[in-house]
């Protein structure tokens, strides 16, 4: 964790070891204010340059975070005590592919879009639909992914020709301050990424700053509404992605070992402290119990430890606070009937933090505090359905909806089950891997929030939509003054022959409106 101290700085500690890794000051308001600032002149300048010019700077970032690579990633696992490999993975890995996804993809994306006209009446006009920066985006990052999530939001802000002010996780202060250090390294203009640090009260500041454009926010639900209410006062647009408790759905044909290996996964690494973790398991019935059974023999295998060490493969939770969280939650299961099948623990390591055995639930009550809360932490429930309609109605029945993942073999299923579960993403036979791919939207629905990043989704998020067109001015507009009766019938003449159904009736109306529609007629074509 970290924490402030009386000299004004951020201490961050190792959560497996409780070691000091670090410390950075935090930033007054002032200062908070001056990042804005420097922001908003740099947008104003980066705004009018080409993407050519972006592609260039967000490649330079690339290489630059490939070279510091292996630093990078000692800082994170320092930082949050997850397995070395994936901070490679989860961290680099994400956000190479995005800055490269979106250096290459931007200018396609956001160029000048011509439009159409087939209405008869509008068809000498030629229009676009341009796509302009916004400004200052603001970008406060959680812990959980503390490099991957604000380095990818800010080449995303960058590349649509923002500045960006990312306020890093104050329990991951480290990690975040490399994200504006790897653009000034390579020569970003002055004040284009900027990182500001401390508590939930700078982030405060950062969202209330009459600079910012946009906020793009990654939290908890709580956290995430006072942000959009803070937003909401200024009439500031945000994005929200507040988490999650995604549901697993393992039919009956499903490769048996593959679904294993990924409810296995994408339950427990990074200790759980997942947005997309899957925290809920239904299998079908008959399959249920062979299941469990090669689940719970796979996660008393899961090796726990300092997140340096490569035979570590589960690291612990981010502070103690979160795994009183989780044994909370455990407990409230078990006192309501749930069968403990592996873990509910706190783990025997040798080391001082807070590590929490990886625990499988089975026969969970739906009232438990478990079922309706995300549990961010080591622990998933496994249950059982009958058929498609209840897998969907079990997976649907929660208030949140980030992910799911779908796991058989019949290729009709998957894409009929992805249509009607609530989620922003559905995987089949594999589970949160898009993030990773930029060209894939990444967002929730329900109490996961609202908005989209990455993709060209998180593009257009990133910037405003303006229409123009072109229009010589030699044809007359019939719909100008004067009005009259004649004008009135032409009109009424009009709508039933643009919108009307039936081509007889369609003759009818002109017929009945043939005054009207000849005087407009002449209005119309005494500029051509």
């Amino acid at each position: 964790m970290a924490r402030q101290t009386q000299a004004g700085e951020l201490r961050s500690v190792n959560p497996a070891t409780l070691e000091e890794v670090g410390a950075v000051p935090v930033s007054p308001p002032e200062e908070v204010a001056e990042a804005v600032g420097e922001a908003r002149v740099a947008a104003e300048r980066w705004g009018r340059s080409s993407f050519a010019e972006r592609q260039a700077l967000l490649a330079a970032v690339a290489q630059e975070a490939l070279e510091q690579a292996e630093q990078l990633a000692a800082t994170v696992t320092a930082e949050t005590g997850k397995p070395l490999v994936e901070s490679y993975t989860a961290e680099l890995f994400v956000g190479l592919d995005n800055i490269l996804w979106v250096a290459s993809n931007a200018g396609q994306v956001l160029h000048p879009e011509r439009l159409r006209f087939p209405q008869p009446h509008l068809r000498h006009k030629r229009g676009w639909l341009l796509y302009e920066p916004l400004g200052v985006i603001a970008v406060i990052s959680p812990w959980n992914f503390p490099l991957g999530i604000p380095l990818t939001q800010a080449a995303f802000a960058v590349a649509a020709g923002n500045a960006a002010v990312v306020k890093p996780s104050e329990l991951t202060p480290l990690s975040g301050a490399w994200v504006e250090r790897l653009f000034r390294d390579v020569g970003a203009p002055e004040g284009l990424v900027r990182v500001v640090q401390g508590p939930g009260s700078t982030g405060e500041a950062l969202v209330r700053s009459p600079g910012v454009a946009k906020v793009a926010f990654t939290g908890s639900g709580a956290v995430g509404r006072l942000v959009a209410a803070a937003a909401g006062e200024r009439l500031r647009p945000v994005t929200l992605e507040l988490g999650g408790k995604d549901p697993m759905l393992v039919f009956e044909d499903a490769d048996l070992d593959r679904a294993v290996a990924g409810a296995l996964w994408g339950s427990f690494s990074n200790c759980g402290q997942v947005c997309s973790a899957v925290e809920r398991i239904y299998v079908a019935q008959p399959f249920q119990e062979a299941f469990i059974e090669e689940l719970v023999r796979r996660t008393r295998a899961l090796r726990l430890g300092r997140g340096e060490e490569l035979g570590t493969e589960l690291g612990p939770l981010i502070t103690e606070e979160r795994r009183n969280h989780v044994e909370e939650l455990v407990d409230d299961a078990l006192e309501r009937g749930a069968g403990l099948r592996s873990g509910g623990r706190r783990a025997e390591t040798g080391l001082p933090g807070w590590f929490y055995e990886p625990t499988v639930l089975s026969g969970v009550e739906r009232e438990a505090r478990i079922e309706r809360e995300e549990i961010f932490g080591p622990v998933v429930t496994v249950g059982s359905f009958r058929d498609e309609d209840e897998a969907v109605r079990l997976a649907n029945g929660s208030s949140f909806g980030l992910g799911a993942s779908v796991w058989t073999t019949d290729g009709d299923r998957a894409p009929r089950l992805a249509r009607r579960l609530e989620a922003g993403s559905v995987w089949t036979n594999d589970v949160s891997y898009s993030y990773g791919a930029g060209q894939a939207s990444w967002g929730g629905t329900k109490e996961s929030g609202f908005g989209r990043t990455h993709s060209k989704h998180g593009l257009y998020e990133l910037s405003g939509v303006k229409f123009a067109d072109l229009d010589r001015g030699r044809v007359p507009v019939p719909w100008w003054y004067p009005y009259d009766e004649r004008v009135l019938d032409g009109f009424e003449g009009v709508l039933k022959l643009l919108y009307g159904e039936g081509l007889p009736r369609k003759l009818a109306s002109v017929w009945r409106h043939r005054r009207g529609l000849l005087r407009l007629g002449r209005r119309y074509l005494s500029g051509l």
